[in-house]
């Protein structure tokens, strides 16, 4: 079969059945695993995967006017707010989160915009309902067993991606001529996120032996090289990095990690080195819109033809939505033009959540957004013990995402944040458990302390109380 063009999905012959296929493997998670909340995120993250497979049918308006991905979206999210513990959307690292919504109903307020600003409030509702149920389930299963229930999302896009270069359904529009192999999904920047989160899940699935994990990152690393997306590519840079040096330095004792870490570093350093040579033709122009900054500030009536192609035109789309935001009244100076202005204006979005933010949000939407990383990169730097390299690796990666596409605005990429998000917070407040009151020394039998008895909650626990409150 020739390669599809871009949002041509896998036939029906091949989907129908790969689908019926990856429903009968996740079965067995889904009855391993009797946690409801740790079920439920697993099946937020499985149904968008499965739903964006399908994007044929799920992309088409329902008949009430919203897509059937939205109304899905919308019902995950509505059922997500029923099952976690209602306490926990107080949690004091949850506020940036809020500060961020109420810059979108502002705006969209000011603007007019009803409809639109409900659209993004669900989009980052959703955001805050992924990061407590992965929170939560972290809490009832612990790491290694949630981790590792999160990780079977990845069968889905692993499963697709593989008849897709199997029988050969492909995307083949990049102006080098290279080809992506997307799963018959809608768009290489989704499939892609959908890789990076399954990475992400893998690099903290601690319940996993060595070699057998590390064995599914590098399959997920090379499906993002099959995806064929730059900057997802460029954006797990670190992360990656990071991973291999530490999960094989952590496997010696602490008096050999300092000759061994610098033969790792120097081999990791070879095959980073090597890798980027081989890709070097596809990341040409980055190098080339890095020496030329200067010369792409200005508005797009001046660019060149040239300059138009550079880094799949996205300097040419930024100077478009940053020079109609300076075009605006002060009112579109502090608060944009409102959520999702853009649609009917401009032919693609901004391709940079900042960017995207300064036209649609403002001033006031870039702080909010720049808050809830700062802050969420801010908790990660205080953890003291775990993973932390990893986690803060996991951050920078995302913000590095944000520079060149925008994954606040795909559900997708808000599923990555959130996993990300919510194991920092496990890692930042620890497990909510409940210590075993001691027995009291009288023959008559004590009674079982209450949950909310001070006395009765662990220093972890008692730390996420003190949060609440």
């Amino acid at each position: 079969m020739s390669g599809t063009d871009l949002g041509a999905s896998m036939p029906a012959w091949l989907l129908y059945p790969a689908t019926l296929l990856a429903i009968a493997i996740l079965i067995y998670p889904f009855y391993r695993f009797r946690n409801v909340i740790s079920r439920f995120a697993l099946f937020a993250l499985c149904f968008r995967y499965m739903a964006s497979a399908h994007h044929a049918i799920t992309f088409k308006a329902s008949p009430i006017g919203m897509s059937w991905n939205a109304l899905g979206s919308s019902a995950v999210f509505l059922g997500g707010l029923l099952l976690i513990q209602r306490r926990h959307l107080a949690l004091r690292p949850l506020i940036p989160f809020y500060v961020l919504i109420a810059s979108v109903v502002a705006s969209g307020l000011i603007n007019h915009d009803l409809p639109g600003t409900v659209d993004v409030v669900v989009k980052f509702g959703y955001l805050a309902i992924i990061t407590i149920s992965v929170y939560e389930g972290l809490c009832a299963l612990g790491e290694g067993r949630m981790m590792n229930l999160l990780l079977w999302s990845a069968v889905i896009p692993l499963l697709f991606q593989a008849l897709s270069i199997v029988f050969h359904v492909a995307k083949a529009s990049e102006a080098d001529g290279s080809t992506s192999y997307i799963g018959g999904y809608n768009h290489e920047a989704a499939f892609s996120i959908v890789l990076a989160t399954c990475f992400v899940i893998g690099c903290f699935a601690r319940g996993l032996r060595f070699w057998v994990r590390n064995a599914i990152l590098v399959i997920l690393l090379a499906g993002m090289l099959l995806a064929n997306y730059r900057t997802s590519i460029l954006a797990i840079a670190p992360l990656a990095f990071t991973q291999f040096n530490l999960d094989v330095l952590g496997r010696f004792t602490p008096r050999q990690r300092i000759i061994i870490g610098v033969a790792i570093l120097t081999v990791s350093s070879i095959v980073t080195a090597a890798i980027a040579w081989m890709l070097r033709d596809r990341f040409l122009d980055l190098f080339t819109a890095l020496g030329s900054l200067d010369d792409l500030m200005k508005r797009q009536i001046f660019y060149t033809y040239d300059e138009r192609q550079l880094l799949s035109a996205r300097p040419y789309i930024w100077s478009g939505y940053i020079y109609g935001w300076l075009d605006g009244e002060t009112k579109n100076l502090l608060v944009g033009f409102g959520p999702n202005s853009w649609v009917g204006l401009f032919p693609v979005y901004a391709h940079n959540t900042l960017v995207s933010f300064l036209y649609e949000y403002g001033v006031i939407g870039v702080a909010a957004i720049s808050l809830v990383w700062a802050w969420m990169l801010t908790i990660t730097l205080r953890i003291k013990d775990g993973p932390k390299g990893k986690l803060i690796a996991a951050h920078i990666s995302f913000f590095l995402l944000n520079m060149a596409t925008m994954p606040h605005w795909m559900i997708e990429g808000n599923i990555l944040y959130g996993v990300i998000c919510g194991y920092t917070l496990y890692r930042a407040l620890g497990p909510a458990k409940v210590q075993v009151p001691r027995a009291a020394p009288a023959a008559r039998p004590s009674r079982p302390r209450l949950l909310n008895d001070a006395a009765a909650l662990t220093p972890e626990l008692s730390r996420e109380a003190e949060i609440v409150q």
